[in-house]
């Protein structure tokens, strides 16, 4: 059987993943759709503890260790077994954001070689064959995010330095996650629909 194909969708706070993500739902109904972290009932509570202010502050050798425990969960659970029975995935974030924001929003690249040589265990060759980036300064991040009902969280709180570091590693890295396309998603949100379904149209074929 031929393997599916995966995709991931990146990008800072507010550039539009969500949003994005929600309208390929409906466009190809057929792929399965997950996040990371999430994507597990361990992915969720994870998830819900990252994000969370009680953690905010811990030692960002442990931030990184727990976003990848959900990873390989999410791995094992969700991404291999749809893959491999020819199904394709399109996911909220991925390794991408661990490198932009464990080892560049956080101001430690020693952090990279810890993210490779765990990632090298858990990934299980569930590596992406495409990512689609969304660019926004943080200015623009910034004010989206705060426009928005929901409480932000605890990354979405941080300084707009540190999100022109997790933009900065997330532009240098973004090669290294399978085909790279970046959009800048600043643009009209209907122009930017527009190329993230043409880009996921033309990786299906």
């Amino acid at each position: 059987m031929t393997r599916g194909k995966f995709i991931v969708l990146e990008g800072g706070e507010g550039s539009g993943k969500t949003t994005f993500g929600e309208r390929l739902k409906l466009e190809f109904p057929e792929i399965v759709y997950t996040q990371d972290p999430g994507g597990t009932p361990l992915g969720e509570k994870i998830r819900d503890l990252l994000m969370a202010d009680e953690t905010a502050g811990i030692d960002a050798r442990v931030e990184l260790l727990l976003f990848l425990a959900g990873r390989a969960q999410l791995v094992t659970e969700i991404i291999k077994p749809a893959l491999e029975s020819g199904k394709n995935v399109i996911s909220n974030r991925f390794g991408l954001s661990s490198i932009a924001y464990q080892v560049y929003g956080r101001e430690r690249p020693e952090l990279l070689s810890l993210y490779s040589s765990v990632s090298a265990e858990i990934l299980q060759g569930c590596v992406p064959d495409a990512c689609i980036l969304l660019d926004v300064t943080p200015e623009t991040g910034a004010a989206r995010v705060h426009a928005r009902p929901e409480t932000p969280t605890r990354f979405d709180k941080e300084s707009l330095d540190f999100h022109a570091r997790v933009r900065e590693g997330l532009k240098k890295h973004v090669g290294e996650f399978g085909k790279p396309f970046i959009i800048d998603s600043e643009k009209p949100l209907e122009e930017v629909w527009t190329e993230v379904r043409n880009i996921v149209q033309s990786i299906l074929q």
